[in-house]
């Protein structure tokens, strides 16, 4: 039935599950049909609803896409709830006409876009944390105030219309962390099923068809870790499904998993009932999140980021654990960076001074892979190595070169509860006369935290031409990436093979690394470093704008890394002087 057809005074029945597989029917009575009030265009009918539990409860989490019949005939879903703890239900509904319009018209979307979600290089477990707030708050962020004369009329006063929210489901997630999720997710999503002592009941089968009035999900984690969203369907079109009647976090075309639900029973509450819920087997894709409306089709699965995880720990059993994120270029990064973190703060202690290794791959199918290996010792080490994996996905998946999603992620972290790190002390060569061409024992002393000392010997080998002034740098990552980026070779990927390139050039914590520097000066053409250019040639290409070159102060003519099983932190340089060898 169109929205234009519906009016005040008319009866219907609304049906949801409150337990079980149970469909149960509740009364609706209409009390105006409402324009431009979720939206330009939009209409919202509104309504007041009785019978089931509704009495005791009021509106509930979770029932959002609860189907509305007038006289048989689908009129739309219960999705908006009115006012803070109203003394009966009454609630809006989204029409049908305008979901199946925004499912159906949703198109896919040709180019990511991070927007707000955009996460710092180094971020921290607040940083993402807040970003994900700032993911729900955009979402689920209430509405205005419903217009001063529409509120006459219908006597609402000032009351404010907001989705009625959706049971969230949280399992395997550590206190510390479920806390954090806890309060993002918990800014309009209404219930929070962290109770992973529930017994869950046997799931339907992945095949089974869904009713309108059944219990849906949408699922962001699954696995060894399950974090997601459970609503009600609206209506199904053969393998097509329409539910919630809101959005669920706005990102308009998606790539979640379509699961079958579990409702266990409802939480009476006079802030917010809520249905306890849990999620089931995927049975089909979630492949548009819009404004009126959550849908997509049963059957064929999405493609996600499948992840598997060793932990090493001393003389602890070597613990897996494996997972499934969905795909989104702000999601999945997040997503992984959280449950990483999530298995260290389970079996980690979280104070004190620790060191974490990381190693492993993350695959991009026909784009490549990106090698992961690094070490993270210190306070903040847990946070490091969850951003490791974080910064790779985060610079693939929100590039503007095209679209590249993550297939697989294989990890294993190693976990020691002491300090392991070393400080560039002192660094020189075995002469003091060095040659071209020659090739020379570097020494270099390193300190660890306790003051004793090591020394490493590197040969290196001079060129045999070029000036005989030149520098040889001994530094740790940070020292190096930053000199790279300012003077030495700024990267600027042109293509997917440029930017894994690029990422399996991420400097590491656990290496010594020594370059040969000259002062002289090059410049960046299409990303690519070229160096030493005669000054004719610099010339022509600065007058060319279409080039668009960046100049490059120092060139590399000489480049040495070690391998150390120990975090290095420090730099040192040496002049040099380089002479012919004449006998």
């Amino acid at each position: 039935m169109a929205a234009a057809d519906v009016k005040a005074g008319m009866e219907g029945i609304g049906r949801t599950v409150y337990a079980g597989e149970t469909l149960e029917d509740f009364q609706v009575h209409i009390i105006a049909t409402l324009q431009n009030i979720i939206g330009p265009g939009r209409t919202l009918i509104l309504a007041r609803l009785s019978g089931g539990r509704l009495a005791e409860t009021g509106v509930i989490a979770g029932m959002s896409g609860s189907p509305v019949y007038i006289n048989g005939k689908l009129i739309g879903a219960v999705s908006y709830a009115l006012g803070q703890f109203p003394k009966e239900p009454i609630a809006g509904i989204t029409p049908i006409e305008e979901m199946i319009a925004d499912v159906d018209g949703g198109g896919r979307s040709s180019r990511p876009s991070t927007g707000d979600l955009a996460l710092p290089v180094n971020a921290t477990p607040a940083d993402v944390f807040a970003t994900l707030r700032r993911l729900m708050d955009r979402a689920m962020a209430p509405l205005s105030a419903l217009p001063a004369s529409v509120a006459t009329d219908a006597r609402l006063g000032n009351a404010i219309l907001r989705p009625i929210g959706l049971a969230m489901s949280m399992h395997g997630f550590d206190a510390a962390i479920a806390g954090d999720l806890d309060t993002v997710l918990g800014a309009g999503i209404g219930a929070r099923d962290r109770t992973s002592e529930l017994d869950r009941a046997t799931p339907q089968a992945a095949t089974a068809t869904l009713r309108p009035g059944d219990p849906v999900g949408a699922s962001l984690l699954r696995g060894d870790f399950e974090m997601g969203a459970t609503g009600t369907v609206t209506y199904v079109d053969g393998t097509r499904v329409y539910a919630f009647g809101h959005p669920f976090l706005a990102l308009g075309p998606a790539r979640m998993s379509m699961t079958r639900a579990r409702v266990y029973t409802v939480l009476p509450s006079l802030a917010n009932s809520m249905k306890i819920a849990d999620l089931g087997p995927q049975i089909g894709t979630i492949s548009q999140d819009r404004a009126t409306a959550v849908g997509g089709d049963m059957g064929a699965k999405p493609r996600e980021l499948d992840v598997t995880l060793k932990l090493v720990s001393g003389t602890y059993p070597t613990r897996s654990f494996a997972f499934h994120v969905a795909h989104d270029p702000a999601m999945t990064p997040l997503f992984a960076y959280v449950s990483i973190l999530n298995v260290l703060t389970s079996y980690q202690r979280q104070a004190g001074t620790m060191t974490v290794g990381v190693k492993g791959t993350a695959s991009f199918g026909t784009d490549g892979s990106i090698a992961i290996d690094d070490l993270f010792t210190g306070d903040q080490a847990l946070a490091g190595v969850a951003n490791s994996v974080l910064g790779p996905l985060s610079a693939m998946m929100a590039n503007d070169l095209g679209t590249a999603l993550p297939d697989a992620l294989d990890l294993t972290l190693t976990v020691a509860e002491s300090q392991s790190g070393l400080t560039i002390e002192r660094a020189w060569l075995d002469t003091s006369h060095p040659k071209f061409g020659g090739t020379h024992l570097l020494h270099v002393m390193l300190r660890n935290y306790r003051g004793q000392t090591e020394t490493r010997s590197i040969p290196v080998t001079l060129p045999a031409s070029g000036p005989s002034a030149m520098t040889l740098l001994v530094s740790d990552a940070p020292t190096l990436a930053t000199l790279e980026d300012k003077e030495l070779d700024p990267n600027f990927a042109k293509s997917i093979p440029d930017l894994v390139s690029g990422l399996n050039r991420i400097r590491r914590n656990n290496r010594l690394y020594v370059r040969l520097l000259t002062s002289a000066t090059g410049t960046t053409i299409a990303g690519r470093a070229q160096p030493a250019l005669p000054g004719s040639t610099r010339s022509v290409l600065d007058a060319d704008k279409s080039a668009s070159p960046s100049t490059i102060t120092r060139t590399i003519v000489g480049a040495w890394e070690e391998r150390l099983d120990k975090v290095v932190r420090g730099s040192r340089e040496i002049a040099l002087t380089l002479s012919a060898d004449i006998r």
